[in-house]
């Protein structure tokens, strides 16, 4: 069970950040109209995946790891007594996806949204089951730099671009 609970935290880290540049990547700024500018669309999406990260993250790290160690419980449990076959993976997806439809009594975006982290998940966590490595400790503490490296590069490169902005904006202000 121990080695479960690593794979969990794992595929947590790996997910918080993937749902993080995914969800940003696709709706970069949910609160302004970004035009047409592919300039404007990298700054929005820089900006925004930090913003996600910061608040995705714990919820799809804490609720998630909780609820994917549940999903494969109950299936293994309904399963118990035959092979390790296809149906046991199916049921444990179904669980993934009912576990993120819960957020449908709050909001049906927050659903939707739920789904897609619940989904993504799943995946990853089937890919590091399939890859049938023993995850230790270390590899799961290890596995929390990944969202705080995610974090860092894009706040960073926020912050760079506003640098080189602001540098720009004086030259030509000494310029003139």
């Amino acid at each position: 069970m121990i080695p479960v609970f690593y794979r969990k935290i794992i595929a947590g880290s790996l997910t918080g950040s993937l749902y993080a540049i995914v969800l940003g990547l696709f709706v970069p700024d949910p609160s302004a109209d970004i035009g047409y500018s592919i300039l404007r669309y990298l700054s929005a999406v820089i900006i925004s995946i930090p913003a996600y990260l910061m608040y995705s993250f714990p919820v799809i790290f804490l609720y998630g790891v909780t609820t994917s160690i549940l999903s494969e419980t109950f299936s293994r449990f309904i399963y118990r007594n035959q092979t390790k076959n296809a149906k046991e993976v199916v049921l444990s997806g179904i669980f993934h996806v009912s576990f993120g439809l819960v957020f449908l009594i709050i909001n049906p975006l927050i659903a939707f949204l739920s789904v897609i982290a619940a989904v993504l998940f799943f995946t990853v966590d089937c890919y590091l089951r399939r890859r049938q490595a023993t995850y230790r400790w270390t590899q799961a503490l290890m596995s929390l730099e990944i969202p705080l490296a995610v974090w860092i590069l894009f706040s960073g490169t926020d912050y760079l671009i506003g640098l080189f902005q602001s540098l720009i904006t004086l030259l030509q202000h000494t310029i003139n």
